[in-house]
């Protein structure tokens, strides 16, 4: 539904917000993240994370937000990818 992808949008721009606020030092690993927000989302949606190498100065953070509407048997993503640098600025 149009507001589950709105929640959806929501978590992983947070995330993503507080990933670039942290910087490149503070990353973490790839794997899953917790937002309060998720439990309005229907029973079972999942949050991603992947960070990668994106150079040798640069890592690519992907975030994605997957659930299934209630009688739906296919799932519905939202992800957001952005490039986090060492130094600040762009590669």
């Amino acid at each position: 539904s149009a507001k589950s992808r709105g929640v959806a949008l929501a978590i992983a721009r947070d995330k993503i917000e507080s990933l670039r606020i942290g910087g490149y030092a503070s990353l973490p690993q790839s794997g899953t993240f917790s937002n309060s927000l998720v439990s309005t989302l229907p029973p079972g949606a999942t949050t991603t994370l992947a960070v990668s190498a994106y150079n040798a100065k640069t890592a690519q953070v992907a975030v994605g937000v997957i659930w299934t509407e209630l009688g739906s048997t296919a799932s519905s993503t939202v992800s957001l990818q952005t490039l986090i640098t060492q130094t600040g600025g762009l590669p």
